[in-house]
């Protein structure tokens, strides 16, 4: 099934990652032309913040079909029809709605069009639709941002997380689009837990924290995303909100140690003692595995009430446990050396 809930063809996954990578350097050459200079410079802006080629190419590609709709309006969802090119080709297709939810284009279920569809909601509840126009109601022309919600697949037997790259477009009519693409299999980046954490740290400090618990607390929320989850602690290491255990609130995370020793909470805690966020590297299995893996925790300060908490999301990095990441640029400042 497609993400609006209707059926889809049947979809080869090998076929569609060699036609999306394909795509980046075809959206790459094209988007130049296309775009103006400084928008060609936002484009390749957006693309430095992602560590791995697969999410650079989803989002290159979106910002291409932007610069199309900014450019020709609805005109452009002609060319976002047509079978075997860029824009619909394996698991690569486009949707666009109005900001009060309205689909105005969708290749694979035209039925849909001129339907609002807002209340579409995944297998957990999260509501698709509503928040991707979320996204268009930002301030700004060309806002953009992530939605991930769990979906079937047609080549899987249980339900997977899929990732959609959204784009705020306006036309040369003045009129609103939220245009978009998404990938199944999509690879952590961290940019996506950063984004995450600031949110829910700006959550609590907007709506409080018995609010902000019960959401982060919700699987239906944008705080359970890809298999990550916010969790809070007080200033001792204590655990406020552990989705991982929610039934053992109160737990003292300070000593946990890794497999190889280390204290990865406690050693937040101490970069938190001079800085308003850290990230910090600690090795862990992952289910299945006998082996340890590279896991990445990121963590921020927030006041609530005269009370400093700790708000953090960790993941397991995609790439292999020799690999020197910390040499990236794409990687935290703080992890290199």
């Amino acid at each position: 099934m497609d993400s609006t809930g209707l059926p889809m063809v049947t979809l080869q996954r090998q076929h569609s990652r060699r036609a999306l990578r394909d795509c980046l350097a075809i959206a790459l050459i094209a988007g130049a032309t296309l775009l103006s200079a400084p928008d060609a410079v936002r484009a390749a802006d957006k693309l430095s913040l992602y560590a791995y080629s697969d999410t650079r190419a989803l989002v290159a590609l979106v910002e291409e079909a932007a610069g199309l709709v900014e450019r020709d309006g609805e005109r452009a969802f002609q060319q976002f029809a047509v079978k075997g090119s860029k824009w619909l080709n394996g698991d690569v297709y486009f949707f666009a709605y109005l900001l009060d939810g309205t689909c105005v284009f969708h290749p694979l279920a035209p039925e849909l069009v001129g339907k609002n569809v807002l209340d579409l909601r995944d297998l957990n509840g999260k509501p698709i639709v509503e928040n991707i126009v979320d996204i268009g109601k930002k301030p700004g022309a060309d806002t953009s941002g992530w939605v991930f919600y769990l979906w079937e697949s047609q080549i899987q037997l249980t339900p997977m997380w899929k990732s959609t790259y959204v784009r705020k477009v306006v036309a040369p009519d003045g009129k609103t689009y939220v245009i978009g693409s998404g990938l199944y299999h999509i690879k952590m980046e961290r940019v996506f837990i950063e984004e995450r954490v600031n949110r829910a740290a700006e959550t609590l400090k907007t709506e409080g924290k018995a609010a902000a618990f019960k959401q982060f607390q919700d699987s239906a929320s944008p705080f359970v995303f890809l298999d990550a989850y916010i969790f809070v602690l007080n200033g001792q290491g204590e655990t406020l909100v552990d989705p991982a255990f929610p039934t053992l609130a109160g737990r003292n995370l300070s000593d946990f140690q890794d497999a190889v020793g280390f204290r990865p909470i406690k050693e937040v805690m101490r970069k938190l003692e001079t800085a308003d966020e850290a990230w910090v590297q600690y090795l862990w299995r992952k289910p299945g595995s006998p082996l340890p893996s590279r896991k990445l925790l990121y963590a921020r300060k927030q006041t609530v009430d005269g009370e400093t908490l700790i708000v953090g999301s960790d993941f397991f990095l995609a790439t292999p446990i020799w690999m020197r990441v910390e040499l990236d640029p794409a990687w935290p400042r703080n992890l290199r050396g």
